[in-house]
């Protein structure tokens, strides 16, 4: 039989072990509140517990659903649907502020017909900064593009595509709004060693200039809405195509503004395409689209 002083020290060490217990509690209770805050400290403290680890990441994703509608499918100034519409749904996940994120989007054209043209395709994103807090500071972004054709069998039409943008957000000061000049560099080639389309590796450079501004008393109740415009001069280097003069081969202008609700964001867009390289596109374009896009 256990004597009484033997109870007496089991029952001080549950009271111990209840009090370290609760301690624990606490400790998880007050973690989680400030987990948006401070989530290395979350993390240290439980010791990159694996389920911990993956509701932390949980909470770091954004999702974003999208539909896109054109009167005209144009990608790097080539009528990619001969002048018929285009509807583009899409799904993008950001993974917090890693800078990682990926994208799903396919392409339907908004005609009978063209059902060999539409598309699935795959993308993954690093988003960066260097230089900040200097003139020449320069905003990165890496993309992988997968361009998936699957009403075509075997992929022997599928590319891919590997590129950056750079962006100079602080370059070119402005008296009113912002002014930012970009650059893109893209290499596209063929997914398959018998694809149908081996010879459409190349390069592409695009020079670009945003101008963000607000128009104030816009709207009846007083307030401002913003506006960008967005010109951009294209060198095709042989991106997509062997027949594809080595040129410069495009001038886009394009309008559009952003009108935001909640988690709903409306954009709709005025673009014209000036060609000056047949081998691309023999004629001038003009299409206007709407986008919206949802973010959880």
């Amino acid at each position: 039989m256990l004597t009484q002083k033997l109870v007496t020290q089991l029952f001080v060490i549950l009271l111990v072990i209840a009090g370290t217990c609760q301690g624990q509690d606490l400790q998880t209770t007050a973690t989680s509140a400030s987990q948006e805050t401070a989530p290395s400290v979350k993390y240290m403290e439980y010791g990159f517990d694996v389920l911990d680890f993956v509701r932390g990441i949980k909470e770091k994703i954004d999702i974003e659903l999208s539909t896109t509608v054109n009167s005209k499918h144009i990608w790097n100034g080539i009528d990619a649907f001969d002048d018929h519409g285009v509807i583009i749904p899409s799904v993008k996940m950001t993974f917090g502020d890693s800078g990682l994120s990926g994208m799903i989007m396919e392409s339907y054209p908004l005609s009978s017909g063209l059902e060999n043209s539409v598309q699935r395709n795959f993308a993954l994103f690093y988003t960066g900064a260097i230089l900040q807090d200097t003139s020449w500071a320069t905003n990165y972004v890496l993309n992988w593009w997968y361009y998936g054709l699957p009403n075509i069998s075997d992929g022997k039409s599928d590319s891919q595509e590997f590129g950056s943008t750079l962006f100079w957000p602080g370059l070119i000061p402005v008296s009113y709004g912002s002014l930012t000049p970009s650059y893109y560099l893209s290499y596209i080639w063929a997914s398959r060693s018998n694809s149908n389309i081996k010879e459409c590796e190349g390069f592409i450079h695009v020079l670009g200039l945003n101008y963000d501004f607000d128009i104030p008393n816009f709207w009846p109740d007083g307030t401002k809405q913003s506006f960008r415009l967005h010109g951009d001069f294209t060198y095709n280097d042989g991106f997509a195509a062997s027949a594809i003069e080595h040129e410069w081969s495009h001038l886009t202008l394009a309008i559009n503004t952003k009108i935001t609700k909640e988690n709903w964001t409306i954009t709709p867009s005025l673009n014209y395409q000036i060609s000056m390289e047949d081998s691309v596109n023999p004629e001038n374009e003009f299409w206007c689209g709407i986008n919206a896009t949802y973010k959880f």
